[in-house]
């Protein structure tokens, strides 16, 4: 190989042919001979004839010149010439040893690391190098092979979803008995158990190069619960500063697709926490946390029983007995947790035998000491204690020293005041309260109070220093309703009211069962984990769905082997045991109450991720996606080739065998050759396509319009936000980030729909309200909020806002009445709050006409559109500040009287609002069906 600075020539023995050029365009000149002159008197009469056919006496220069360099161009072409490719083999005589760590932290560059490795067997075949192609998941040192065999393993070579075996490779190394001349290993930047050995062994064999990418590994820990929230660990190697790293929650409910987005700041110490905010029906239904960027099987983790229904074991009063009626407490509570846990009844001494993960206590009083010290132990160990007051409980307190002023009971929660409180009634002063608001350290935070739930009776907490810190819900005089406190590993639950509706309204509500569900959530023991080893002991595991090496779950093939239960026990995945999730095969009747079913993931939750060790002095260290080399033989081929032809074409010009036409022809049949074809990616800077609407169009975007005012514009992108956060939960739609654009500079056409603000320090210009008429030409919907909640213009005179109706184009509009489909799109709506309420909204109005006809008068007015929609929604309620949320998800305004719907009837508008654009007027077919069927007479 020759090198003249950065271009390198794999064949330069053929360049010795260069030197023939001289010698050939001598022979070129020389043959054949030049014509001789001589003097022919009878060539006179010859004067004035025309010939057709002309010969010149010699070659010209230029068509000889041709010739040499399509010659030269061949030449230097067959040498192979590379730029930026230096000699990296050694001169050895031994073979060349290639590592290939094949494992999870592999897959993010995988392609890059084919490529490198193939361009080092390119070098090995040009060097004729033998060659030892040892991915991490062959079991033992593979044979000898040629450069070209080894390319072809290179093709079909894999990542694969476990880490690579290090150690059991050092010790194959270690014994074999073959000469190495040369190492280069393609590891994934971890270290792992054996991981220095082989990197000793390998550095005993001569010169080594490691090769490895420059961006760390992340992993995944097993989604768990924490204080109601799913929260997952992801980890990196050593310290690492700040970089925003996003992660997903999918569901397979419905089809594979994403319900939840989160993002941390990685911590010094490599380690960070995702945490997802779900309603507690929807974290059940995570069946997979997978991180946006870098995608692995390290990336990815299957969801276990961490996140899924509770045990709960619920025991009654003594005095209460069993269920005969709708209106028992227990009744209440079954109903209330059927969404959430599976439900074990029985007396106290039964539900602990049970090993629930929850108990629940109604209107539980005295208890014998024994069973008091077993419950106290099965709390204190890590239990989840619910009690429940009532007649009975309010009975005991004060007898025998049972909740006594001086006496902390630990199944208790709080201190509890002799004689309830009742609110109403003949002889009460005061009236039924209603319920507060929650606060952001309850769990039931995010929850909303109805104002029809009321508290009549209830017992009271003795006013403590400490009782601040254990209500979780209070009355909205602040009176203690829920309390809760630590004892020891576990914790107790107090409800200051009966499960039953004597003295509340409370389970007649829904809310009584989302407040349960997120009890059930703060339940130890959701983490199913692994059953006990000798319960694992002569089991079969087969698995039902495996992780692939880039972290989508892919199906079980024959190839997939049954596992014993004793390497399930292990817990750690490998070639044997790949993460992924197994089912019992040969379960019995009499082991029907065992797990069924294991999840195996890539990382636990203590592992940690080690960096590479340090590289030894004389190896050395190169990173992947460096300069490529640059091969020219291919192009100087193809010139050589033009040349020719470009030489054939000049000798039939100067023998005069080809005319002006045929030489026309020939050069229009040449430029459609060689000019190239448009292309879309060759565009000039002036029509490049923005990348921000390359994003949009990638999945569904909401845009807002930007008004210069940087408070509205912020109001406006968090407002959009928080309803795409909604539609994500509510429906199939998912939208990506929202986008503020610029009407009078940007393409508008990418999105759907465009909120825009109109207030009076922020108008739009001529040239911003022509650019939206022709977005509404073109499809698109623009909502158009005067934010002032009155039914005026937003500060716009009545001249202004005519002659913004007048550039936008916009049809006649009418009030939207409870006729209009966009009171049905998602929600069954009859208002429109935003942040103000009681103003209407205006849409399209509907066309008059052969449409007002009497055979449709039985059809909703608004519902003969045909399938037009409207393009523009026009009001006032400020629904930016409604839907704005802040980067925690929480509401950033307050939005109507606290403890009312207006906010989420807000959110639903936005709903319909956007359903509206996407799917048209197809509602009003369900609404006026039964009209259309009664005329035809069915």
């Amino acid at each position: 190989m020759l090198s003249l600075g950065a271009l390198s020539f794999l064949n330069p023995w053929i360049l010795a042919g260069l030197i023939a050029l001289p010698i050939l365009w001598w022979l070129l000149r020389a043959i054949p001979p030049s014509p001789r002159t001589q003097t022919f008197p009878g060539v006179r009469l010859l004067l004035g004839l025309e010939d057709e056919e002309r010969q010149s006496d010699k070659t010209p220069w230029w068509l000889l010149l041709l010739r040499c360099l399509a010659i030269a161009a061949a030449l230097i072409g067959l040498s192979q010439p590379v730029a930026n490719l230096t000699e990296r083999l050694a001169n050895r005589s031994g073979p060349l040893l290639i590592i290939m760590d094949q494992g999870w932290a592999s897959a993010p560059e995988w392609d890059q690391r084919i490529t490198t490795a193939r361009a080092v067997l390119d070098e090995a075949t040009q060097n004729n190098r033998a060659v030892i192609l040892w991915p991490a998941s062959i079991e033992d040192v593979p044979a000898i092979l040629a450069a070209d065999e080894a390319r072809k393993i290179l093709a079909s070579l894999e990542p694969q979803p476990w880490a690579p075996r290090h150690a059991f490779m050092a010790e194959k190394l270690a014994a074999d008995p073959r000469d190495i001349g040369e190492t280069i290993w393609f590891h994934d930047g971890l270290s792992r158990d054996g991981t220095e050995d082989l990197l000793a062994t390998v550095s005993g064999f001569g010169p080594l190069r490691l090769v490895t990418a420059d961006a760390p590994a992340f992993a995944l820990t097993s989604p768990r619960l924490e204080d109601g929230l799913l929260t997952a660990d992801v980890i990196t190697t050593g310290a690492l500063g700040p970089a925003q790293i996003v992660a997903f929650a999918r569901t397979e409910e419905g089809g594979e697709r994403r319900i939840a987005v989160a993002n941390v700041e990685t911590e010094a110490d490599g380690r960070a926490t995702f945490t997802f905010d779900l309603p507690p029906e929807l974290q059940g239904s995570v069946t997979r946390i997978v991180l946006a960027d870098r995608p692995s099987a390290g990336g990815a983790a299957f969801a276990d029983g961490a996140i899924r229904r509770v045990k709960v074991g619920l025991v009654a009063g003594a005095e209460a007995g069993p269920v005969t009626t709708l209106t028992s407490a227990t009744h209440y509570i079954e109903k209330a947790l059927a969404p959430w846990a599976d439900i074990v009844r029985g007396d106290l001494s039964a539900a602990v035998a049970a090993d629930p993960a929850v108990i629940v206590l109604s209107d539980y009083a005295d208890m014998p000491e024994e069973e008091r010290t077993l419950l106290t132990e099965w709390v204190e160990e890590g239990g989840l204690l619910i009690r429940f007051a009532g007649p009975r409980l309010a009975a005991s307190i004060g007898a025998q020293g049972f909740g006594s002023l001086n006496i902390d009971d630990p199944l208790l929660p709080v201190r509890l005041r002799r004689g309830g409180r009742v609110l109403g009634g003949a002889l009460a002063w005061s009236t039924p309260r209603a319920l507060g608001p929650f606060t952001r350290n309850s769990p039931f935070r995010g929850l909303e109070t109805p104002e029809e739930v009321d508290v009549r009776t209830q017992v009271l907490a003795e006013p403590s220093p400490d009782l601040a810190g254990k209500v979780w819900a209070s009355l909205d005089d602040g009176t203690p309703l829920v309390t809760a406190a630590r004892r020891e590993a576990g914790q107790v639950v107090l409800f200051h009211v009966a499960a039953d509706a004597e003295w509340s309204s409370l389970p007649l509500s829904g809310l009584f069962v989302e407040m349960l569900g997120r009890l059930m959530t703060l339940a130890p023991g959701r983490s199913a984990g692994l059953p006990d080893s000798e319960n694992l002991k002569d089991t079969v595991w087969r698995a039902d769905l495996l992780m692939a090496a880039f972290g989508a779950p892919r199906a079980v093939t024959d190839r997939d082997e049954a596992v014993a239960g004793e390497r399930i026990a292990e817990g750690a995945a490998g070639p044997d045991l790949p993460p992924g999730i197994y089912q019992r095969a040969n379960r019995t009747a009499t082991e029907a109450g065992e797990a069924e079913s294991v999840v195996i993931n890539l990382t636990p939750p203590d592992a940690e991720l080690k960096p590479f060790p340090d590289a030894p002095t004389a190896a050395v260290v190169e990173t992947l996606g460096g300069v490529e080399a640059e091969r020219y033989g291919p192009w100087l081929l193809a010139l050589a080739v033009i040349l020719v032809l470009l030489d054939i074409l000049g000798t039939l010009i100067v023998s005069g065998r080809m005319g002006s036409r045929g030489v026309a022809a020939a050069a229009a049949v040449a430029a459609l050759l060689i000019l190239p074809a448009p292309d879309a990616s060759a565009q000039s800077d002036e029509t490049e396509v923005p990348a921000a609407a390359v994003s949009a169009t990638a999945e569904t975007t909401l845009g807002f319009v930007k008004t210069g005012n940087s408070r509205i514009d912020t109001i406006s992108e968090r407002g959009v936000a928080g309803l795409g956060f909604e539609l994500t939960l509510r429906t199939a739609i998912e939208p990506g980030p929202p986008v503020g654009v610029n009407a009078e500079t940007d393409a508008l056409a990418f999105y759907p729909v465009l909120y825009m603000p109109l207030v009076a320090e922020a108008l739009p210009s001529r040239k911003a309200l022509e650019a939206l008429n022709r977005y509404l030409q073109q499809g698109g919907m623009l909502i158009i909020d005067t934010q002032n909640g009155t039914s005026g213009f937003g500060g716009a005179s009545a001249v202004q806002m005519r002659e913004i109706a007048r550039a936008l184009n916009l049809p006649p509009l009418a009030p939207v009445d409870k006729d209009h489909v966009l009171t049905r799109t998602f929600y069954l709506l009859n208002s429109f709050p935003g942040r103000w309420r009681g103003a209407r909204i205006w849409a399209e109005a509907a066309p008059s006409g052969e449409h007002d006809s009497p055979e449709n008068a039985d059809i909703p007015k608004f519902d003969r559109i045909d399938d037009n929609v409207s393009p523009v929604i026009v009001g006032s309620g400020d629904w930016a500040a409604a839907w704005a949320i802040d980067e925690r998800g929480y509401p950033m305004f307050p939005v109507g009287r606290p403890g009312d719907r207006q906010r989420e009837m807000a959110i639903r508008f936005g709903v319909n609002a956007v359903m509206y654009a996407l799917t048209g007027n197809y509602k009003s077919d369900q609404v006026h069906a039964p009209a259309v069927l009664k005329r035809l007479g069915q």
